[in-house]
């Protein structure tokens, strides 16, 4: 049953706590903990994504410039959330550095809760009417599609979505990301191989003008963005066939994205396309971020769509691995 988007990002809050009641109901029992710990992160994370990517830039469209007050908040205090989820993640943390950061993160947790639902989700609600059951079914879906992706792709002790990120990903972590996925009528080897084609970008994507890659790993872009001419280098973090390309910048604005692929039926892929994004200067505010950015990212996933089932074959394929981040 399909429940309305305020009322699913309150279930969210509340099941998040009920972990952490868990957690510091345990007394010495670090192993049991410490799955806690990890589930609280996964939580997190998808709630976090459900926001940025659906419901946030529905605020701000609908509330205008309260909207972008109340969501230039939130998107702040997701980002102290990330960092201090990547500490729980990513170093080494004994039991009781553990305890404090997991304490510090639901600190700011409880604080953004408070905040999101006694002034957003009300206004949300005075507001949207029945635009919150279409929300609250699009994030249910998009939840869903997370999970399996999630499971789909993991690997032993690498479980959450924030530990899948390579490092090199995760330099873009002060940034806010977009996602989007699509379902293209073609084999997963087809879609794979043509998304490896970079310089063949600016058919399907909207403002590239050029890609040129330098060689197996590093591309130079080329794009018009709001009207400005912009350059950057990448590189490619991770590659592996039929499964993921992963990117970040390392000239430009900063920037980094993840592309993985799922088979549904032997002809039948879901793309899913996650951009992290910061913004440069006043001009790109939050409300760049979180609609121009996310409506350019679904239209160059249809563009993409319409391109490769036109042709219903590749244009070329690099079939390599990257398993390490280049420079």
């Amino acid at each position: 049953m399909s429940q309305r988007a305020t009322d699913m990002i309150r279930a969210d809050h509340k099941k998040v706590e009920g972990l952490y009641q868990r957690y510091t109901g345990l007394n010495g029992q670090e192993s049991a903990k410490r799955a806690l710990v990890e589930q609280i992160c996964q939580e997190l994370e998808v709630h976090a994504k459900l926001e940025e990517g659906i419901f946030y830039p529905a605020v701000q469209a609908k509330l205008k410039d309260d909207g972008t007050d109340l969501v230039s908040e939130a998107l702040k205090e997701h980002r102290e959330m990330k960092r201090l989820i990547g500490q729980l993640q990513t170093q080494a943390l004994d039991d009781a550095e553990c305890d404090r950061t997991v304490h510090q993160l639901m600190s700011g947790v409880q604080h953004h809760v408070k905040e999101e639902e006694s002034e957003m989700l009300p206004q949300a609600e005075q507001e949207f009417g029945n635009e919150l059951d279409r929300l609250g079914l699009q994030m249910q879906q998009h939840k869903q599609e997370l999970l399996a992706a999630a499971q789909s792709s993991g690997q032993p002790g690498r479980g959450t979505l924030a530990q899948r990120m390579t490092a090199a990903d995760q330099e873009a972590g002060g940034a806010s990301t977009i996602e989007q996925s699509i379902d293209v009528n073609v084999p997963v080897r087809t879609a794979y191989n043509q998304w490896t084609q970079f310089e063949e970008f600016p058919r399907f994507m909207e403002g590239v003008e050029q890609v040129t890659q330098l060689d197996d790993t590093h591309l130079h872009w080329k794009a018009n963005i709001g009207g400005k001419k912009k350059e950057w280098d990448a590189v490619i973090t991770e590659q592996r066939p039929d499964e993921r390309v992963a990117w970040t910048n390392t000239t430009g604005a900063r920037n980094a994205g993840v592309v993985t692929f799922h088979r549904l039926a032997p002809d039948k892929t879901r793309i899913m396309l996650q951009v992290a994004y910061e913004p440069e200067g006043v001009v790109e505010n939050v409300g760049d971020l979180l609609g121009v950015v996310s409506a350019r990212v679904r239209g160059d996933l249809q563009r993409f769509k319409k391109f490769i089932e036109a042709r219903g074959a590749e244009t070329g394929a690099w079939r390599g691995t990257v398993e390490q981040p280049h420079r």
